[in-house]
Parts: structure tokens; sequence; C-alpha cells
């Protein structure tokens, strides 16, 4: 029997083999790492005392419920190698803990190896950032907030109350340096609706945006919400962060013109999305390009999908919300499930060749 072979257990990957299963079509998962669920199942929760429209609760039973069907089978540590033949026909050279072995009977390939994110430690363009070694907690990541909500009690969000905590957004976007000159599109909205929730765990923590301009996160007065709760925002991109306690930031304030300094308990840097570190080398194998940013794209248009029997779902293909990422996975599985049930178009001698 064919089988649809997925190239990454993330998010996109478990939501277009689960939609695919439930169809009884046979799905094998090849995840690079050793862990199934990729960033979003580190994802925690953004509501407080209603939902935060976050997303991350559309994935509430995904994982689980992908890990049990029998219909998919989930290979850990597992990296493409070789990809040949065509739509209906491909025979994937995989690598599984260093063991090489070919898998045929291949209709179909999605493409869904997410994205990197900017590391704390990574040099970083338009800011210097001193003294942050491997043990200080002073200064965090967006992903390190994200774990600290997964694992959140009811009464406690930190080890101590904070007094001030500050957002430093665009962290590795948005700069030519670092060739990311695009918008991540997720930092704006899991930065506030973090707020939001320091605030609601401390209502008199005072919470500092430094920014270079806020997308859209939902409709109405959003951001004077956010205003309302004491929250303040420094239009300008700071020209140095210093680890330690207190942690510091030095920016060019807009409404003085001059360099100051600002103490806080902590400081987030609001991470983005950069393509997959492969992202070259997958395009290779599978017949498809790059865009200037370096995300995966199909090589003419999205058609070239059912031509080719080779998709890209979720981040691979640039920045995406969880809701995106979902809905555009669920569409994926719905093209391939409609390719297999397409009648064969007949030639005129009526061989369908």
């Amino acid at each position: 029997m064919s089988k649809v072979l997925i190239i990454g257990g993330g998010l996109a990957g478990a939501v277009t083999a689960k939609e695919l299963a439930s169809q009884n079509v046979s799905v094998v998962i090849a995840e690079a790492s050793g862990s199934f669920g990729g960033k979003v199942r580190g994802y925690g929760c953004k509501s407080t005392d209603k939902c935060a429209n976050c997303g991350v609760c559309l994935t509430r039973g995904l994982w689980d419920s992908v890990e049990n069907n029998p219909l998919i089978e989930i290979l850990p540590n597992t990296r493409l190698v070789d990809l040949m033949g065509g739509k209906g026909c491909f025979t994937a050279t995989l690598n599984t803990g260093g063991a090489v072995s070919p898998m045929d009977g291949i209709s179909d390939v999605v493409v869904a190896t997410g994205f990197e994110q900017m590391k704390r430690e990574h040099v970083n363009a338009f800011v210097e950032l001193d003294g942050a070694g491997p043990d200080d907690r002073s200064v965090i990541t967006g992903s390190d907030i994200e774990r600290i909500f997964l694992n959140r009690s009811k009464t406690r969000l930190f080890d101590r109350a904070p007094e001030r905590i500050a957002f430093i957004q665009c962290y590795g976007s948005r700069d030519a340096k670092e060739r990311a000159m695009y918008c991540s599109r997720v930092c704006c909205g899991y930065s506030t609706r973090a707020a939001k929730v320091i605030k609601n765990y401390y209502p008199d923590c005072e919470i500092t945006f430094f920014y270079m301009e806020m997308q859209q996160v939902r409709g109405g007065n959003y951001f004077d919400e956010l205003k309302e709760l004491g929250i303040r925002f420094i239009k300008c991109r700071p020209v140095k962060i210093q680890a330690g306690d207190p942690a510091s930031v030095w920016f060019d304030n807009p409404d003085t013109g001059r360099r100051e300094r600002l103490d806080f308990d902590g400081i987030v840097l609001s991470d983005g999305i950069r393509p997959s570190d492969g992202a070259a080398r997958t395009a290779e194998l599978c017949g498809l390009g790059q865009t200037e940013d370096g995300f995966l794209r199909y090589v003419t248009d999205s058609g070239d999908a059912e031509r080719t029997g080779v998709y890209i779902a979720g981040c691979a293909g640039g920045p995406a919300r969880i809701e995106e990422v979902y809905g555009e996975s669920v569409a994926v599985a719905q093209r391939i499930l409609f390719q297999k049930e397409a009648p064969i178009e007949k030639t005129e001698n009526g061989s369908g060749e």
C-alpha cells in the first residue's frame, strides 16, 4: 500500500498526518530530532480570565492522537538523504540514527521542516548583548517564556515576583546583516499576550516594550488596552543589553534625543522565525526553490505540488501563526486526498497514458 512521507514532526507535520490518516491513508513522519511535536508542543496557553486566541488550544489532543494512530509511523532522529522517482512512486533514502535505508512505495511527500529561532547567544547585528552566560536567566528569549507559561502554576509564574520587565521586539529580524529583513509576524502576538499574562499574575509589575513597529494582533483597540494596563511602549531599538541583577537596556530615547539606561529584573528577547538550517539542502533534494529570505517555495506556483507530488506545509514556507499553520496543513492534506480520489484522465486511445 502506498504511503505519504512527511518530513518534519512539528505542528504542520502532525496536523497533515492526522488529516490523512483520518481518511485511511498511511503516513510516515521523518523527524530530525529525537522528540515529536516540534516547538509548538512546548508552548503554553496565554489565557487569563478569557481566551487570548494564541492558538495553542488547537493542539489539544493532537500529539497523542498522532502518536497513537496505527496508520502513522513516526521515525525520530531521521533525515532525508535522497529522494528519487516522482509523484505516485517516490523512493526516499532515510538516515535514522546513522543507519541509511531506502523507503519505497511513497505516493506524495510533504515538507514540513518548520523553522529556527534566534538564539540568545548569537551575535545580533543591531544590539550588543553583554554578560548573558549559559547560567544567566536575567535575559531570556521568547522561546524561554513559552516554556515558562507551559509549566506555570495557578499562583506563580516566576520564582520571585518581578518589579520591572522589558520586551525587546524584532530580535534577529528586520535586519539586513542578519539576512532577515522580513517581519516574523508572530512576535508581537506572543509577546503582548505574554505581557498580559504577567500583568495578571503581578499587577504591579512595570512592563516596557522596545519596538520598531507593532503588528496588528487582533481587531479593536488592542494596544490601547495594553496601555491602559500600564504597559509602556518606546519606539526605538536598544543599542546595548547588559545581563545581570539588575539587567540593563541602553537606548536612544526618541522623546529626549539622549542615550539613556533603564534597569529591569528580566529582559525578554522576542525572537522571530528563521528558515530551517537545512532549507537549501531540502530544496535541492525535493525539487523546490527558495525565497530571497531562505524559506522554501514552489518553483513556479503552488500548482507545482499536484504535478510533482511534493507539498510545502507550515513555516517551512515562511512565517505563520499557529492557526495559519493548522489551516494550511489541513488544506495540504485535502489536496493530497483530492488527487488520490480524482479519476485518471483518459487519452484518445482510452489507455489513461
